[in-house]
């Protein structure tokens, strides 16, 4: 069955599957050190620390965790909610697409609008409006 175009992509399907699981325990808990990501996913998932280690330190270079070091481990952050996350690879990828294509990526984007629903349509001017409102 092939997915809905309107429905957004959600971390899981940005990240790979262990980084996601991982960004899902420090969404939900906010700081954490890999020892407290790595007790939380102990029962249903046993991982090396190192394996956690790594993983946190890649999303620390991608810029999704920041870090700072409290005694002899770092502590580690999420820089954005999931939804945060989504829209700015969202961002990218346009971007991407439009640094890449020019004003041909454009003039697709514009043909596929005049085939969209007007309803549909006024949902995106609304969507807009909120990360417009979230950015100012």
């Amino acid at each position: 069955m092939a997915q809905d175009p309107r429905a957004a992509a959600g971390p899981e399907q940005l990240l790979g599957e262990l980084e996601a699981t991982v960004m899902q325990v420090i969404w939900r808990r906010g700081d954490v050190t890999v020892h407290d990501v790595l007790g939380e996913l102990a029962p249903a998932r046993p991982l090396a620390y190192t394996t956690v280690m790594t993983i946190m330190s890649r999303l620390r270079e991608k810029g999704i965790l920041t870090a700072r070091r409290q005694g002899k481990a770092y502590v580690y952050h999420a820089t954005g909610t999931p939804s945060q996350f989504v829209a700015q690879r969202a961002q990218q990828a346009v971007q991407d697409v439009l640094h890449n294509f020019g004003d041909v990526a454009l003039a697709q984007f514009l043909r596929e609008l005049d085939h969209a629903d007007p309803a549909h349509l006024a949902s995106l001017r609304s969507l807009l409006a909120e990360e417009s409102a979230d950015v100012g």
